[in-house]
């Protein structure tokens, strides 16, 4: 997580790590071009146990060995207005993707708060 927080700080997000004590860490990320854009990252193995980087509603971003792609994909998540993304200006996010994962109560959608974490 620490290579892709220091890839989006590279291009001018904030990105840290949030590690709650008995939760599953995540990677916070915002965009401090507009602040309400902001995202939680997780990173999870899929159901052939590979590595991913995902969105906690949840959304694949890339696998945890792609940091260019997953950067990528956050950055067209959680672009401004007028951002240039990956070379495409005016790009729309992928259909789907939303720049908020927070429900009403304050979980990550499908990942209660309370989620204990597994030995890894």
């Amino acid at each position: 997580m620490e290579a892709l927080a220091e890839e989006l700080r590279s291009r001018n997000f904030s990105a840290r790590i949030v590690v709650p004590l008995n939760r599953i860490p995540r990677l916070q990320v915002i965009n401090p071009a507009a602040p309400a854009l902001t995202e939680q990252v997780l990173a999870k193995p899929d159901s052939d146990g590979a590595w991913h980087y995902w969105f906690p509603w949840p959304a694949l971003i890339a696998a945890v060995d792609d940091i260019p792609a997953a950067a990528d994909r956050i950055e067209h998540v959680l672009a401004e207005v007028g951002r240039n993304t990956g070379g495409r200006p005016g790009a729309d996010a992928p259909e789907g993707l939303a720049s908020s994962a927070r429900t009403r109560s304050g979980e990550l959608h499908g990942i209660p708060d309370c989620l204990e974490t597994t030995g890894a």
